[in-house]
């Protein structure tokens, strides 16, 4: 069998699934077998329905199974980001309000009587330390050692020269993603990058900041959707 259209995260309280675009009936048969260990966390349940635009007839089954077993144990199993065409699918098929459906995650903890943990912890700066040394590495060939975190005060600033910004909006938290140069690393940065020697940052260049910032966003994105 190919890649697996679902992944599964378990949290405090809760798991996550993530379902991909290519629910197929192979990928089904293997979410069924996760289904007694999803049981045994004795979570309630959350179906991201973020990247799928239907919900094939074996993964109804297979999740209104999955629905009918919590209510066993007094949990609740929500759908959430459940997009136009997906919920059109399932009118059609009459099956809309046999799940339990919330706008995110955010609501649906909301309804479980949860609220998302806002602590700015490993697990959320990980991910960006990571791309940012990889993205750097990639496309420069400039190796790069992580200093010491800290929490950046209301009263600290900046001290590049030049910076990509990012603001990102989500559940679990609202903030910017900001990379930051002093001029020299970012010339040297562009030009093992461009492979031409520049001397100033100019018009020409100062796009590379967001275009870095970009890549790096990009790949923390895909480890923190993972995470849920």
């Amino acid at each position: 069998m190919g890649t697996r259209s679902f992944k599964i995260q378990v949290n405090d309280g809760y798991t996550m699934v993530n379902l991909d675009n290519e629910l197929d009936y192979n990928n089904c048969k293997a979410f069924e077998g996760e289904l007694i260990p999803l049981l045994a966390q004795q979570n309630h349940v959350v179906i991201n329905c973020e990247l799928i635009t239907a919900l094939p007839k074996d993964w109804f089954r297979a999740l209104h199974r999955l629905q009918c077993d919590l209510k066993k144990n007094k949990k609740i199993l929500k759908l959430i980001h459940v997009g136009h065409s997906t919920l059109i699918d399932m009118k059609r098929e009459g099956i809309e309000s046999i799940f339990e459906m919330s706008k995110d995650l955010s609501s649906a903890l909301k309804d479980f009587g949860m609220v998302i943990k806002r602590s700015l912890d490993t697990e959320f700066i990980n991910p960006f330390l990571n791309a940012t040394m990889n993205v750097l590495q990639i496309q420069a060939g400039v190796d790069v050692v992580a200093g010491k975190v800290f929490r950046k005060q209301d009263t600290d600033r900046f001290y590049g020269d030049i910076s990509g910004l990012i603001g990102i909006i989500s559940d679990a938290f609202t903030g910017s993603v900001v990379i930051s140069f002093p001029e020299e690393t970012f010339l040297k940065v562009m030009s093992k990058m461009l492979g031409e020697e520049y001397t100033k940052i100019d018009q020409d260049i100062v796009d590379g900041a967001g275009e870095i910032t970009n890549m790096i966003f990009g790949q923390a994105k895909i480890v923190l959707n993972e995470k849920g």
